[in-house]
C-alpha cells in the first residue's frame, strides 16, 4: 500500500480550520470527516467535527494491523469517549465518520458517508448517504426555490440562507438517530463515543485485480481517479451552483469568503 496522492482542504482556506483528516499506517488508510460544528460549543478549545477527528486519526494510527472492524469500532468510541466530558447528550456529540481501507482483509468500512472508488464502480465512487440529509436537503431547496420564485436575488439568498435556518433544528437534533437501530430507516453511524453498530457499518471486499484504491470525504461531490480531476470537477460545480440546490445539492451553500460548501479530503492508494 502506498500513496499516490493526498489532499486536504478546509473550507474557509484556513487549514486549522479543517474537519477532515487522513491517516496512513501499516495496516490501515482512513479518510476522516469530522460534523460541521452546528452548536458553537467547543472541546478542548476546538469545535466539535476537529476534535472527533483528531480522536479518530490518533486511533487508527494506534490499531494493530491485522484489527478487524469489530475491534476498530470499539476502539474509535473509546478513544473518543475517554476524551469527551460525561454526560453528554446524544444531540451534543462531537462526531465523526469514516472511510478505512484495511490491508489484512482487504475490505473498506464506511462508517457514514465518507466515499471510496476503484475502477470498476463507475464515475463518482460508492457512498452511503445518510436519511436525514436527504429530507433535510430537501427541505432546504424548496424554501430557496419559493424565494426565488418570489423574487429574491440569488446573491442575498448566497449572503443569508433561509433553507438553512429552516432546517437546523433538525441538523442539531439529529444526533439521536446516531448509532440508533431503534430510529429504523433514520439510524446512522457515526463515531461519537457511543458503541457503533456492526449493522450500520458497510463492508466491502476489494477484488485481488484492484491496484489502486480512492477514498474521499463529501467535500467532494465527484470523486474522480485523480486529485486534478476531482478539483476540477469540484470548481465547475461550484461556479454553476454556489447555492447547492442543483447538481450540488446539499444541506449547506457556499458561505461568501469561502472556498467550498465543506471541508474535503482525498486519497489516493496504489494497493
Amino acid at each position: 500500500m502506498k500513496v499516490v496522492e493526498e489532499f486536504l482542504a478546509a473550507k474557509t482556506g484556513n487549514d486549522a480550520d479543517c474537519e477532515d483528516g487522513i491517516v496512513v499506517t501499516e495496516g490501515f488508510a482512513a479518510v476522516i470527516d469530522g460534523a460541521t460544528d452546528k452548536t458553537g460549543r467547543k472541546f478542548r478549545g476546538l469545535r466539535g467535527g476537529r476534535f472527533a477527528m483528531l480522536a479518530c486519526a490518533d486511533a487508527v494510527r494506534s490499531l494493530e494491523p491485522t484489527a478487524d472492524v469489530n475491534a476498530t469500532l470499539a476502539h474509535l468510541s473509546v478513544t473518543l469517549a475517554g476524551r469527551m466530558p460525561e454526560n453528554l447528550g446524544p444531540a451534543e456529540r462531537p462526531s465523526a465518520v469514516l472511510a478505512i481501507y484495511s490491508q489484512a482483509h482487504q475490505e473498506v468500512w464506511q462508517i457514514g458517508d465518507v466515499c471510496f472508488w476503484h475502477p470498476g464502480l463507475g464515475d463518482s465512487g460508492f457512498w452511503q448517504p445518510k436519511t436525514v440529509d436527504r429530507y433535510a436537503t430537501d427541505l432546504r431547496v424548496a424554501v430557496l426555490q419559493a424565494e426565488l420564485a418570489r423574487g429574491a436575488d440569488p446573491s442575498a439568498l448566497v449572503r443569508s440562507d433561509p433553507g438553512r435556518e429552516a432546517i437546523i433544528g433538525l441538523l442539531r437534533q439529529q444526533g439521536i438517530f446516531c448509532n440508533n437501530l431503534g430510529a429504523g430507516e433514520w439510524a446512522f453511524p457515526a463515531v461519537d463515543g457511543s458503541a457503533v453498530p456492526p449493522d450500520l457499518v458497510t463492508i466491502s471486499h476489494i477484488p485481488s485485480g484492484v491496484t489502486e484504491l480512492v477514498m474521499a470525504s463529501d467535500g467532494y461531490p465527484c470523486v474522480l481517479p485523480t486529485l486534478a480531476a476531482s478539483e476540477q470537477a469540484l470548481a465547475r460545480l461550484i461556479a454553476g451552483d454556489p447555492l447547492c440546490m442543483g447538481p450540488l445539492r446539499g444541506t449547506k451553500g457556499v458561505v461568501p469568503g469561502n472556498m467550498s460548501f465543506d471541508d474535503r479530503a482525498y486519497l489516493r492508494l496504489a494497493l
